[in-house]
């Protein structure tokens, strides 16, 4: 990819939480704290012209949940209608075929996510009640069949930084893998024991461990935060600076720009712009 620089650099991405209710229950996730209320498509008409302009080619609808957002479909023919790139991050849970054959040609890619290789693990974590990581498999291999790229995204938590993904991995054949370090924000996952957090060496570890995969990124705490432009599903730009989840107005992104409160050499920094 061509070296840019600083000064023409411009965030390529971004993330549309287009619905904050979920079917699981992760105890670390740090979106539980979304509104539950949501934006029709065309209430978004507004901030994707703005991202387009801005420069921005990719869209990741995520949530909670996206596929429990009844205007999905309309979302993503939107988005794709508009010249952006699609992602769509999921549990992968509700997913069907005939949604995928729905979505070919409008759907790139398919953001699926674990915390563990180890069902008992996910039960207890709060990602559903039994069945996840076959259905990870089977979600993954459909939407390869319909031509949409999966990317397998990796919580790393307490219950599985010493375990060996590879098998699983092989598995999915993903197309591009992405491990997070749980992360603990303040005003969003802090109502509870932190039950998920760990070290830097158990995380060095788990990255040693698994860094010869191919198509394989790492993303530290403090690599996430800063470094990711969000919106809401009222269509409100949320801020994890300083470890804390803030919302501010669309109107001060709009006059104020994106890069005041997300650091765009972070975004570089973290593998955010990758062959999509």
């Amino acid at each position: 990819m061509k070296t840019e620089t600083t000064s023409v650099r411009k965030f390529r991405s971004a993330n549309i939480h287009i619905y904050g209710k979920c079917n699981y229950h992760c105890e670390h996730c740090f979106d539980r704290c979304l509104t539950k209320n949501y934006m029709r498509p065309a209430d978004w008409v507004d901030t994707l012209t703005f991202l387009k302009e801005y420069g921005v080619e990719k869209i990741n609808l995520a949530g909670g949940e996206p596929t429990l957002y009844p205007f999905l479909d309309q979302m993503c023919y939107l988005v794709k209608g508009m010249g952006f790139k699609l992602s769509i991050v999921s549990n992968g849970s509700l997913m069907t075929e005939d949604w995928m054959k729905r979505m070919e040609g409008v759907v790139d890619w398919i953001g699926l996510s674990i915390d563990s290789v180890d069902e008992e693990d996910e039960i207890l974590i709060g990602r559903g009640r039994g069945g996840h990581l076959e259905n990870i498999v089977d979600v993954a291999h459909m939407a390869h069949r319909h031509g949409i790229k999966v990317k397998l995204n990796i919580t790393v938590v307490r219950k599985s930084w010493m375990k060996d993904f590879t098998a699983f991995i092989e598995k999915v054949n993903p197309d591009r893998v992405k491990c997070f370090r749980a992360l603990t924000l303040k005003n969003a996952n802090d109502d509870v024991p932190d039950t998920w957090s760990i070290t830097d060496e158990q995380f060095a570890d788990f990255r040693r461990r698994h860094e010869d995969i191919g198509n394989i990124v790492f993303e530290d705490n403090e690599d996430m935060v800063s470094s990711y432009v969000m919106f809401d599903p009222m269509g409100r730009w949320m801020i994890d600076s300083g470890y804390e989840k803030r919302f501010i107005s669309f109107e001060v992104v709009r006059r104020e720009g994106l890069d005041k409160e997300v650091d765009v050499e972070k975004y570089f920094g973290r593998n955010a712009v990758y062959d999509w």
